[in-house]
């Protein structure tokens, strides 16, 4: 293949990859460390886009091979298959990169046990949330198993079972709130109820005294 003909290839499947995550060029050009206009180049092929670092970076920045980006290869392996998937990523990124924060150990900790509870919850609500949505969201299938337990149809039977399902992290939610208010106030208490809700849910014991 030739250089002009291989360049247009990278840039279009670079465009391509960037437009189905739903990215702008900014974006792009941000993790490659260059301008706009460079990644607006790079996508037109009217710059050289095939030097290692640069195949790299885009591979780098799209989730996709550089085989897949030089049309070695029809099929890309990727761990992202959407724009948000990409933005938590950087969300998280960017929290491990402010780490350790300039803070008094104590405040620090508070801080990241915090975390540490929004994530674990996340993961239930997760779970709670994908089962409620397969069984109880719109599901005819329980109309029987609602008139048993004397539902006055399936879609109240439904609507009950789906908030049961995700009852638990509306009451995390609330009380990581109550925590917040009240480190303020009261910051051992708060750090004492905030280490006992995160051994609940991670199943280890409390360290706090």
């Amino acid at each position: 293949m030739k250089d002009k003909e291989l360049r247009k290839l990278i840039g279009n499947r670079a465009k391509q990859r960037r437009v189905e995550l739903g990215l702008n060029q900014p974006y792009v050009a941000e993790k490659m460390g260059v301008a706009t206009s460079t990644i607006v180049r790079y996508e037109s092929g009217t710059i050289d886009n095939t030097k290692k670092l640069v195949l790299e970076g885009l591979s780098e920045a799209l989730h996709v091979s550089v085989e897949w980006l030089k049309g070695e290869t029809e099929e890309y392996e990727t761990d992202i298959t959407d724009k948000r998937e990409l933005l938590i990523r950087d969300a998280m990124s960017s929290i491990l990169s402010k780490l350790p924060y300039d803070m008094e150990r104590a405040e620090s900790d508070f801080t990241k046990d915090l975390l540490l509870l929004m994530l674990r919850e996340y993961e239930l609500f997760a779970d709670s949330f994908q089962f409620a949505c397969k069984n109880f969201k719109d599901n005819a299938e329980n109309a029987a198993l609602a008139r048993t337990m004397g539902f006055e149809s399936d879609k109240e039977y439904n609507e009950i079972m789906f908030l049961r399902e995700i009852t638990h992290t509306v009451n995390m939610l609330n009380d990581m709130s109550d925590i917040v208010r009240l480190y303020s106030k009261n910051p051992e208490t708060a750090t004492t109820r905030l280490a006992n809700l995160l051994s609940m849910v991670s199943g280890e014991e409390s360290e706090s005294v």
